[in-house]
């Protein structure tokens, strides 16, 4: 009987951890990726960014490529900037669907400086990710401008 209810506890505990890191508002969400930017964890900032290719190889494609230039170019000018100190959600415009909304937030430099912005946030399987339109388009493009 013991073993059973220490069982179900840390079930209860396991469950909790899993929800609790989940962010459950698009502002908790894009301040979540924009903290993994500023770490330097390019991956999980990328695992943030809804893409609208549904194949799983394109997509992981998209995301390699869209790492591959944060690595470039965005940490560098992140650097150049002296890091991202602080994100400020600013407002949180949520559609009547739950699905989309808007987020106004402030990225606070190393530098002293500020820049307030707003990034479009889809809710995808429960999950509010970056919605920054088609970006394999854009990596394409890139990938064509390099060459």
């Amino acid at each position: 009987m013991m073993k059973q209810l220490i069982r179900l506890g840390l079930m209860l505990v396991a469950v909790l951890a899993m929800v609790s890191c989940t962010p459950s508002t698009p502002g908790a969400a894009l301040k979540h990726y924009m903290s993994a930017l500023s770490d330097k964890d390019y991956e999980e900032f990328v695992e943030g960014v809804k893409l609208s290719e549904t194949d799983a190889a394109k997509a992981q494609e998209a995301r390699d490529g869209l790492v591959a230039m944060i690595k470039e170019k965005g940490a560098k000018t992140l650097d150049e900037k002296g890091g991202l100190k602080e994100i400020e959600i600013v407002s949180e415009e949520i559609a009547e669907d739950g699905n989309s909304a808007v987020v106004t937030f402030k990225q606070h430099y190393g530098d002293g400086s500020v820049k307030e912005d707003t990034q479009k946030m889809a809710k995808v399987d429960g999950k509010w990710l970056m919605d920054i339109g088609n970006i394999l388009n854009h990596l394409k493009n890139i990938h064509l401008n390099i060459l």
